[in-house]
């Protein structure tokens, strides 16, 4: 049981939109490297032009286009934090990057996509700012809803679409991040722009109060199975079905992540897809999660992103292909020389590319 107790100097980043900054990455040239029984990719020609700087606590969505969305996060320097607001659209096709209209800034929110929208929801800046706003993306720029009768302010709830019921479902969070322990194991539902708070027999019952689950939660939609998938680090898993507005429990992965891991379904191979973590040092493993059989499966690699946590992942039908963007591999450091990442890999279902990164 892990506790995370962080002291920061806070450092607003000064966010400026540049919409319509549109910069194209060159092929890059991959090295392979044996890193811990798996193979690192490193570059030696790295892309020619930046897009998004290295952060972590970001969130990120695949907008059902061969684009994907990247927003807020943050990044450290000189052991001070410096919070991003920045939003950021990513080619898969191309692998080109066009900055977009910014918003306040923020770590550990909610961002999903679906049924034509782009929505947003919470997350903290600061030791003390918690966000309850709703904003949905439209046409490159975001646009603020009416907050009441919503979730109370909260940073890390996690959030996805559900096809089937062609709706939002939004779980969890904390609405004293720093603290870490308090969890707010609630579901809501989001339709018609307004919230609706899901009144469940059973939640997932890891989730009460004194747990550390602020970093904990990776949220994802099956559209075979139609449940919404939730995995909480590497030690539960639970299915959500929003028509009855039911959990269940299923079988967790042996996966040495506790907190701070990503995941995405995988539409073209029925599974949901995991990746990295961490108990105190990032890892980088790779698991699949099948739910007709109920079963996890470790996929090993010829390369991946290496260690990796506090990272954001989403799937492109248009590649058929899981996206990985940022992260960190010093989880539990705030000081030099730890950089977050800000490299784009992609998995297509057997293997993962290195397809963009900035120059140096």
């Amino acid at each position: 049981m892990w506790k995370l107790i962080v002291v920061v100097a806070v450092v607003a980043a000064s966010c400026s939109s540049t919409a319509g900054t549109t910069t194209t990455s060159d092929p890059v040239a991959t090295t392979p490297t044996t890193t811990s029984g798996s193979t690192t990719t490193t570059t030696s020609t790295p892309a020619a032009s930046p897009g998004p700087s290295g952060r972590r606590g970001h969130a990120m969505a695949a907008l059902g286009d061969g684009r994907l969305l990247v927003v807020g996060g943050w990044t450290v320097a000189s052991n001070a934090r410096t919070w991003l607001g920045d939003s950021w659209v990513y080619e898969t096709g191309t692998g080109t990057w066009t900055e977009v209209e910014s918003m306040p800034q923020r770590a550990h929110h909610a961002l999903a996509a679906g049924g034509g929208q782009v929505l947003l929801f919470g997350g903290y800046v600061g030791a003390s700012e918690v966000y309850g706003d709703t904003r949905v993306f439209r046409d490159g720029e975001w646009d603020r809803l009416d907050d009441s009768g919503g979730p109370d302010g909260r940073a890390g709830a996690v959030l996805t679409y559900d096809n089937a019921a062609e709706s939002f479902v939004l779980f969890g969070g904390d609405e004293e991040p720093l603290d870490a322990r308090i969890a707010e194991p609630e579901t809501w539902i989001f339709a018609n722009e307004s919230w609706t708070a899901v009144a469940v027999e059973e939640s997932p019952a890891h989730l009460t109060e004194g747990h550390p689950v602020l970093f904990e939660l990776a949220l994802s939609y099956d559209t075979q199975s139609e449940r919404v998938i939730l995995l909480i680090g590497g030690d539960e898993t639970w299915a959500f079905e929003t028509a009855t507005g039911t959990w269940e429990q299923r079988s967790a992965p042996d996966s040495a992540a506790d907190f701070m891991i990503a995941a995405a379904y995988h539409a073209g191979l029925d599974r949901v897809i995991a990746y990295g973590g961490a108990p105190t040092a990032a890892t980088q493993e790779t698991w699949s999660y099948d739910y007709d059989s109920d079963s996890w499966g470790l996929i090993p690699t010829a390369t991946s992103p290496g260690p990796i946590a506090d990272h954001a992942m989403a799937y492109d039908q248009a590649t058929n292909a899981v996206y990985l963007f940022g992260g960190t591999d010093e989880p539990l450091g705030l000081g030099d020389p730890e950089t977050p990442s800000a490299a784009m890999w992609a998995f297509d279902g057997s293997d993962w590319t290195l397809v963009w990164q900035p120059a140096d």
